[in-house]
C-alpha cells in the first residue's frame, strides 16, 4: 500500500539548514585551501603542525561551544 502526500504538501528545507550548509562549504574550502605548516604553541610545548588541522581543531570546539551555549539558553526558557 503507497501513500502520496496531499496536494500542496512539499517538503521544505528551512533556511537556517541551508545556512548551516553555507557555512560548513565555506569553511570546508577555507581549511583545505591552508596547507602550510605552522608553529602552534600549546601551554608547555610547541609544535609544527599543518595549518588546516588547527583550523579544523578552532573549528570543531568553536560548534561545540555554540552548542553548549546555546543549549544553556534553551534550558532557561
Amino acid at each position: 500500500m503507497t501513500t502520496t502526500p496531499a496536494s500542496g504538501s512539499t517538503s521544505r528545507v528551512s533556511g537556517r539548514a541551508i545556512g548551516g550548509l553555507v557555512i560548513a562549504a565555506v569553511l570546508l574550502v577555507w581549511i583545505l585551501s591552508n596547507r602550510a605548516e605552522v608553529e602552534v604553541s600549546f601551554i608547555f610545548t610547541t609544535a609544527v603542525v599543518p595549518l588546516w588541522f588547527v583550523l579544523a581543531i578552532a573549528a570543531v570546539l568553536g560548534v561545540a561551544a555554540g552548542f553548549l551555549v546555546g543549549r544553556k539558553r534553551y534550558r532557561r526558557r
